[in-house]
């Protein structure tokens, strides 16, 4: 599996009346009047950008709350905004590709946000070493770097056929103290208080008059530190695409060399956004038989669902899938060494990290299901039930220009778990087994062309119906990020951790992301699920240890090789073909004979 194909919500308030933190706070607005002031591609939103920073001028209001500190003068503001020399107002707004469109409904269209189908969010947590550091640089860092981006600066709008435009906004009407809102820790925000913020951010409606996306400065962390905290809507684009404007954001540190680092990033960008051409370890029959699979996934199964996966701890249940959701939870293994995770690797013959990182997710959820007592253990070990995951796979066919391309060119893929495993080497095998079967598959590139027709054309009242159960067919979602493997800064700010994770409308998200030679496993849980996202959280860094010692012992010059995981279709084939290759000489000396 390459590592770009493991790449990578909100939902409503109890009541839909929840005030967003980027509305108005003199009225309520509900679903459908959202939804109509989102129905017109026009430049309306430009003119009440402009009013809006006026007035914001005229208050010279920065910080929320009690907590703010003491204002920039009004001057020295003015300058860290984005200059009128950068208009760039764009007359005809872009059209939405299928999946980008399938995003953005989620806050365009009255009957996806009455259906409670929210957006899904893409997190960037960037952890700076400095406690407080200036909001206003962070704010010029960001419009520097993100209005040269159309994405950024566009305003979403719906036209009366439910096609998605994206509307661009001229560069100074984007406010960056309304896109970057400064918060004070006061020494005491601590991982409680970042998961409240992923499920506040969650919960929040976008505004109908602004882009995708929005960012928090925390300062005055429990530890010591700050919090740069932004939200980015999927619509805008795929993980590949946003990792890339992420990296873009990052500067190297001052007693660091700057050319050689930015060209390791720019390196390590542009392998990203192409496909791994590893040869995968499987028999020829093994492979016709994961081909003609893959040609049955990609068609059958796309036109048609198979059956969800069993009901779990960790899977909204079915009843409540309509309803609001109470929130999010989150948890952070420890950092896995990379070097010692590659190592691990290294002594499993052919193994990839992606094949290790699924096996640790595997025994993880086993581990899990035994903690809790959870019933779906017992279906699974019987043969009768799954646990699968969706992950979203980068279709791009090259490189993008400048590192930056966005929209949504990708499809979902599905990946099935070993959870019926002996131990965590077993789990590796038949992990790696699996992934070497996707890669000789042909389901996406048939998905692709079939979920862009079906995306990209079908009434936006039709996906509503449906979007929800579809999303939650699987168990959980899983993206592999890799971030910059040196060091880093923003705005003249080390930077000494980051996260990147997804919230979505399903159950469970697991996100995986490597920084500063660390490898880290997010996983972020519905409140709906019974489940404890701590002890998935445990269970991870459980199933890391056992993996790691069960190898202890074995020199990764003399590796474990892969026992024989063919199937019996594979076999059967084989079989057959080998009775053909016999008779077939005994067939014609008897037709010569006659």
């Amino acid at each position: 599996m390459e590592t770009v194909a493991l790449n990578e919500n909100e939902l409503p308030s109890a009541a839909r009346r929840r005030l967003s933190v980027v509305l108005a706070a003199d009225g309520e607005e509900s679903a459908a009047a959202l939804a109509l002031r989102r129905s017109t591609v026009s430049f309306a939103g430009v003119a009440h950008g402009h009013l809006e920073k006026i007035l914001q001028e005229e208050e010279g209001d920065d910080q929320e709350g009690p907590t703010s500190t003491s204002q920039q003068p009004q001057q020295q503001q003015q300058q860290q905004l984005p200059s009128r020399r950068d208009n760039r107002a764009s007359v005809v707004g872009r059209r939405a590709s299928a999946f980008s469109r399938v995003f953005a409904l989620s806050s365009t269209s009255e009957s996806f946000m009455e259906g409670n189908i929210r957006p899904t969010l893409i997190n960037a947590m960037i952890f700076l070493s400095d406690p407080k550091p200036d909001v206003n640089k962070i704010r010029q860092v960001l419009a520097d770097r993100l209005l040269c981006i159309p994405r950024f600066r566009s305003v979403v709008k719906m036209d009366d056929k439910s096609r998605v435009h994206f509307d661009p906004l001229p560069r100074d009407a984007v406010d960056f103290r309304q896109h970057i809102k400064l918060v004070d820790g006061r020494g005491k925000y601590d991982a409680e208080d970042i998961e409240e913020l992923v499920t506040d951010s969650f919960l929040t409606d976008w505004p109908s008059d602004r882009p995708l996306w929005r960012g928090t400065l925390v300062t005055n962390l429990a530890d010591g530190r700050s919090l740069l905290f932004i939200v980015i809507d999927h619509a805008i684009g795929d993980g590949v695409g946003l990792l890339a404007v992420l990296l873009s954001l990052f500067d190297d540190p001052a007693d660091t060399d700057g050319g050689a680092a930015a060209d390791k990033s720019e390196t390590k960008t542009e392998k990203l956004q192409q496909k791994r051409k590893t040869t995968p370890s499987l028999r020829w029959s093994h492979r016709i038989v994961a081909f003609l699979g893959g040609m049955y996934d990609g068609i059958i199964n796309t036109l048609v669902p198979p059956p969800c996966d069993n009901p779990s701890s960790i899977t909204i249940p079915k009843e409540q899938l309509e309803y609001p959701c109470p929130g999010k939870t989150l948890a952070q293994t420890r950092g896995f060494p990379i070097d010692e995770v590659k190592s691990i690797k290294n002594k499993l013959a052919g193994a990839t990290v992606n094949d290790i990182i699924l096996a640790l997710i595997a025994v993880a959820v086993r581990k899990s299901f035994e903690k809790t007592g959870d019933e779906a253990l017992d279906v699974i070990l019987k043969g009768k039930g799954k646990v699968r995951a969706d992950f979203p796979v980068n279709m791009r066919t090259g490189t993008a220009k400048g590192g930056a391309e966005l929209g949504n060119d990708s499809v979902l893929g599905t990946f099935r778990f070993p959870i019926k495993h002996s131990d965590p080497i077993d789990a590796v095998w038949q992990c790696k087994s699996r992934v070497d079967e996707i890669k000789v598959s042909p389901a996406f590139h048939l998905k692709k062309v079939l979920s862009d027709a079906i995306f990209g054309n079908a009434p936006d009242t039709v996906l509503s119906a449906e979007i929800l159960h579809a999303m939650n067919q699987s168990t959980c979602m899983v993206s592999n990020v890799i971030g910059p493997s040196q060091e880093a800064a923003l705005g003249g700010y080390d930077i000494s951790d980051l996260n990147f994770t997804t919230a979505y409308v399903g159950g469970l998200y697991f996100g995986v992301l490597t920084f500063k030679g660390n490898l880290r496993i997010s996983a972020i849980l519905d409140k709906r699920c019974s489940g404890d996202v701590e002890v998935i959280r445990d269970s991870l860094e459980e199933a890391y240890d056992d993996l790691r010692d069960a190898l202890k012992d074995v020199d990764e010059d003399c590796p474990l090789r892969q026992p024989d995981m063919t199937p019996l279709a594979a076999r059967i084939l084989e079989g057959v073909v080998y009775i053909a290759a016999v008779a077939l000489p005994v067939l014609v000396a008897m037709q010569f004979q006659k």
